[in-house]
């Protein structure tokens, strides 16, 4: 009988676990996707589908067709909790799977933030909501709008460039960072001075060490007790655990990630892996962003066939030097490693150059 290996989420490191299962694919595992959408979006280039520079399609991975070339069973519904014990899942359509293997990849959600009734709030992450509102807001608001992103991190400043530069030109609508901290403060000063002289050309207004503490209808409460008007609220607030998360029971308890080994595999129950925002490394501190889930992927596909077939599995190796890319709302990016950094048209063009070639791999028919 053949064993059951199950994917919960399309997350980066899953895609890449498809891809290799459609070069070869198994004939002795029986492997099936779970994740409530056809397509997934590629979190590298969102901010260049919010400024225009890329359509939606060209950010999204079909799961359906991957899924095909590698021989998985794709189940368009969502995974509501997972019984290590039992090895069941139970699934959006009531129904409950059985497996022998599982892999966990869904990412992550934004924080959120006290609101009372009214508020019109969306969060960075999940995406399909943000860009709904802004095309909403574009398609019904024709008078004057006031928009609040609300973070001081890489990807409020994305998200505020991206959608500055989506509307330039227009006078009537104003965009504001409001972060509880100095704007990307864990960043080298010349990422700072970079982000700051694009939010001027951009005329995106910065409030900085202003604390949110309740978002209202039409203003924002400050710690400090001083309230900002605002029409729309983008929450860009760091990430939390995804809503699955809290009714999975691997270790005992609920947790905001799964803890696991290097290998990728869960300590207390080792037919269990996980990978990206998802899973905690044990030793490591890998920040929760795309890039780290996408080098997880090829360790993550290897160990799966490998613990399935009784073979050695292979170590994640972590490096906190790696390269990050922060767009700038124009075709500008500034690019930063081992404390270096430097920006420009150039840094664009190479993580365009990057992340197309990426979705390349992905593509129908390769």
């Amino acid at each position: 009988m053949k064993r059951v290996l199950v994917l919960v989420g399309g997350g980066h490191a899953h895609v890449e676990v498809l891809r290799q299962l459609a070069l070869n694919p198994p004939t002795d595992i029986d492997v099936a996707l779970f994740d409530p959408s056809p397509s997934v979006w590629y979190s590298a280039m969102l901010p260049g589908v919010i400024a225009g520079h890329y359509e939606p399609s060209d950010a999204k991975i079909n799961l359906w067709a991957l899924c095909q070339r590698a021989r998985v069973r794709f189940f368009q519904t969502p995974v509501l909790s997972i019984n290590a014990e039992t090895q069941r899942i139970e699934t959006g359509l009531g129904e409950r799977h059985r497996f022998d293997l599982l892999s966990v990849d869904v990412g992550s959600v934004t924080r959120e933030l006290p609101a009372a009734p009214g508020a019109y709030i969306v969060a960075a992450k999940p995406f399909d909501p943000l860009l709904n509102a802004i095309t909403e807001f574009e398609s019904v608001r024709t008078g004057a709008l006031t928009v609040r992103v609300v973070g001081g991190g890489a990807t409020a400043v994305e998200v505020a460039l991206a959608l500055a530069y989506r509307w330039r030109g227009a006078t009537n609508r104003r965009i504001a960072i409001v972060s509880a901290t100095p704007l990307l403060k864990d960043f080298p000063s010349r990422v700072r001075r970079a982000a700051r002289h694009a939010c001027k050309r951009l005329n995106v207004t910065l409030r900085e060490n202003s604390r949110v503490q309740q978002v209202d209808p039409t203003r924002l409460r400050l710690q400090s007790g001083e309230q900002i008007d605002t029409q729309l609220t983008i929450l860009a607030t760091g990430y939390g655990a995804a809503p699955l998360l809290n009714k999975t029971i691997i270790t005992g308890i609920p947790a905001e990630s799964i803890p696991v080994n290097r290998q990728l595999q869960c300590k207390t129950h080792p037919n269990i892996f996980a990978a990206g925002d998802c899973a905690q490394i044990e030793g490591l501190s890998v920040p929760k962003a795309g890039v780290f889930a996408v080098r997880q992927g090829p360790i993550l596909a290897h160990n799966l066939l490998a613990i399935a077939r009784g073979q050695a599995l292979q170590s994640y190796r972590h490096s906190s030097q790696a390269l990050s890319l922060i767009t700038l709302g124009e075709k500008r990016a500034v690019a930063v490693r081992s404390g270096l950094s430097a920006d420009g048209e150039w840094a664009w063009r190479w993580k365009d150059s990057i992340d197309r070639k990426w979705m390349e791999k992905y593509a129908p028919g390769q």
